[in-house]
């Protein structure tokens, strides 16, 4: 071997595993490439160094390599830079819009996702939080000033019920956006030498998808993966969670609310972004801001429900729109056109998901101010222990919302307005249940 022939030994292994992969002997490559029996044998014992271009060529295309495979072949050699499949993935899709009262999320997601200990980060929360724009947001982010290859498993439906018809597995939809075999093999062989991150919506996912995604992530040490869920359950071991919840809206049970503060609440600041484009000389008068904040507090903050309100706004005042979420929030969540709202679909579910005493427990609580476990304590006439246990379920179950408290103080909570309008108009004819007080 000369001083300027290096042997080549990831080369060689890649080769060598590619021929195998084929179910070809040395032989048979060779009649197919018209390379030399020799010359294959020289290149799978890295006896030579770097092979000619024609020569990877021809053995790429005997060896039928997927486009991933055949980069992965050329990169060994030295053809193609090491990091094409950045180059190879379509870009992440970017919001729309600026990411509004989000920020926080968005530099926590950041900071999870640059750390090697959080490889697998649940972004929780009910329908209508934000979620998808959050992630997309880092995506983004990520792949434009970080260089991070990026592949989104965008939803292929807006069903809100089951996976949409098009959804064709995890494992294959991965293997054709980077090009390779469907197998979970190929895909974790192409994913291991990448640092990569993956987003997928947990809605589309079976079983069998999901034990797939914990193997690959437990293969490809470079794999990020952000994994979108309504479910708020308690993380498993390797999972982090990062939990999205209502924006914060100013707490109208409590008076004196200073209203030249009410911007700075993140709820109002994405709804006065929503509604400037309707009312944008409304926007610097003290009494659309104050109105904009009460219906922030009736629609609980949330994005998607603050959208539909917002389109309302083309046909009444800021003043109007109040009163109309005073007296039916629920009603202002489904547009002027009449097409309802997939939350309050998902709110219906949450409730009637709810065990008796549950139920029960939130007749009570939906019809008292924001409290403390304390005062549900008292309200529920059980034991701290049944309060705690009331409580974690209805807030797991995206029912109740935490009220910003003064410091020092204990944590407050509330019934979601849209539950309560749920309640009276759906749910008012239960109330034979007995209570967990009774």
């Amino acid at each position: 071997m000369s001083a300027k022939q290096v042997p080549n030994t990831r080369f060689s292994l890649i080769l060598r595993n590619a021929r195998k992969r084929a179910g070809m002997t040395q032989r048979q490559l060779a009649e197919l490439s018209t390379i030399s029996v020799r010359a294959i044998r020289d290149l799978e014992l890295a006896y030579t160094g770097t092979p000619r271009t024609q020569t990877i060529r021809l053995l790429a295309d005997a060896l039928r390599l997927s486009k991933a495979r055949r980069v992965e072949l050329e990169a060994a050699a030295g053809l193609v830079p090491g990091h094409a499949l950045r180059d190879e993935l379509p870009a992440p899709q970017a919001p729309l819009g600026p990411l509004i009262a989000r920020e926080r999320e968005a530099a926590t997601l950041v900071r999870l996702l640059r750390s090697p200990d959080h490889r697998l980060v649940k972004v929780a929360g009910m329908p209508g939080t934000g979620k998808s724009s959050l992630i997309r947001k880092v995506a983004s982010d990520l792949h434009r000033t970080e260089f991070v290859p990026v592949i989104c498993l965008e939803r292929t439906s807006d069903s809100t019920a089951g996976r949409p018809v098009a959804w064709s597995g995890l494992v294959r939809r991965v293997a054709e956006l980077i090009g390779c075999e469907p197998t979970l093999d190929d895909v974790a062989g192409t994913l291991a030498r990448n640092e990569v991150l993956l987003t997928v919506d947990g809605r589309d996912l079976d079983d069998r998808d999901r034990q797939d995604l914990t193997v690959l992530v437990q293969w490809c040490q470079g794999l990020r993966v952000l994994y979108e869920t309504c479910e708020t359950a308690a993380n498993s071991i390797g999972e982090s969670v990062l939990s999205v919840a209502p924006l914060g809206v100013p707490d109208l049970s409590r008076p004196g609310t200073d209203s030249t503060a009410l911007h700075d609440y993140p709820a109002v600041r994405y709804m006065t972004s929503r509604c400037a484009q309707f009312h944008p000389e409304a926007m610097a008068h003290p009494e659309a801001l104050t109105a904009i904040a009460g219906i922030c507090w009736y629609l609980d903050g949330i994005p998607a429900a603050l959208d539909s309100a917002a389109s309302w706004l083309l046909i009444y005042e800021p003043a109007e729109l109040l009163e109309m979420a005073e007296t039916s929030p629920v009603r202002l969540t489904a547009s002027p056109s009449g097409e309802s709202n997939p939350l309050i679909a998902w709110l219906r579910r949450a409730l009637e998901s709810l065990l008796t005493p549950e139920f029960d427990a939130l007749r009570w609580l939906a019809s008292a101010q924001p409290w403390t476990l304390a005062d549900a304590v008292g309200l529920l006439g059980g034991s701290t222990a049944d309060a705690q246990s009331v409580i974690h379920a209805l807030y797991a179950r995206g029912l109740l919302r935490r009220v910003k408290s003064v410091p020092g103080e204990p944590t407050r909570f509330v019934v979601l307005n849209l539950v309560r309008d749920l309640y009276r108009s759906e749910y008012s004819d239960m109330e034979s249940r007995v209570s967990l007080g009774a």
